[in-house]
């Protein structure tokens, strides 16, 4: 390629759309040739997915969640407080693979580290040997965009839920003086016109998964612990406000549940150290 001409080009948009004239080595000219329009249409691309994966890891947490509790809620336990500890623990270990687990392997290089069988058979030959630049820009953004994303995430969420229970109730006025409600029972307007029930557990696996992922990899990206420390002052307003004027009732909990999570916490700082050393 001999000579380019163009001129007068700023922003991607012009760059992308601009037509170059582009005279070959041997002579030949090219008219309206697009140029930069692959370039910067794979750089955005990659950026879309970068930023979508930071996303899409606690959706599907969310996604995990729901369907943990749906199925241990069906199998059922013994005992209420027996389930409320196993819904803990099944939500924590599940939520906390995907978030900082499962994105370690993904690029994970772990040829030296265990058998050649168990390498090959799991593919665990990605460009990461270790935590290095690599990982960090790659990998630790991620992780690092995720913990970002969840401190709105539950506000969110609460939003929607909002929103969806006020158009139900909306579309419950009759318009009526005499008879306010379409309800046919007063089981049908307690339903719509009462708050969602109060869940404890899976919001306990959500301290636990932040508190253990912030001491996994808080000692190489200290932002971590910014990022933890404002989920759960997020957390921890969301639910005051929620369980003064939304949710129902809460049911009298035992301790046992509380004592299991502040016994798992406990091992959080041997993370700490184990990783930063």
């Amino acid at each position: 390629m001999a000579d380019i001409k163009a001129s007068g080009i700023t922003g991607y948009t012009k760059i992308y759309s601009k037509n170059y004239t582009v005279t070959m080595d041997d002579g030949t000219v090219n008219d309206h040739v697009h140029i930069c329009a692959p370039y910067i249409s794979d750089y955005f691309k990659e950026k879309f997915m970068n930023n979508a994966i930071k996303y899409i890891i606690i959706i599907i947490n969310f996604v995990i969640r729901t369907a943990c509790i749906f199925i241990i809620s069906k199998v059922g336990c013994s005992t209420e407080s027996t389930e409320m500890i196993y819904t803990t623990n099944v939500v924590f270990i599940c939520t906390f693979f995907n978030t900082g687990i499962l994105p370690m392997l993904c690029t994970a290089n772990l040829e030296h580290q265990l058998p050649a069988w168990l390498v090959n058979s799991l593919n665990l030959k990605g460009d990461s040997s270790d935590f290095n630049q690599n990982w960090f820009t790659n990998i630790g953004d991620t992780i690092v965009g995720s913990m970002k994303f969840n401190i709105y995430f539950p506000v969110a969420m609460e939003v929607m839920w909002f929103t969806m229970r006020f158009v139900k109730r909306y579309r419950d006025k009759s318009g009526i003086e005499s008879h306010p409600s379409k309800s046919k029972s007063l089981q049908q307007f307690v339903n719509v016109w009462s708050g969602p029930q109060f869940f404890i557990h899976y919001k306990y696996s959500s301290i636990m998964n932040i508190t253990f992922i912030t001491m996994m990899f808080g000692p190489g990206m200290p932002t971590l612990f910014l990022y933890a420390a404002l989920s759960l002052l997020v957390m921890y307003l969301l639910e005051n406000y929620m369980l003064y004027y939304v949710y129902k009732i809460p049911p009298a909990y035992d301790e046992k549940l509380n004592n299991h999570v502040l016994q798992k916490l406990a091992w959080a700082p041997e993370i700490l150290l184990e990783f930063s050393y």
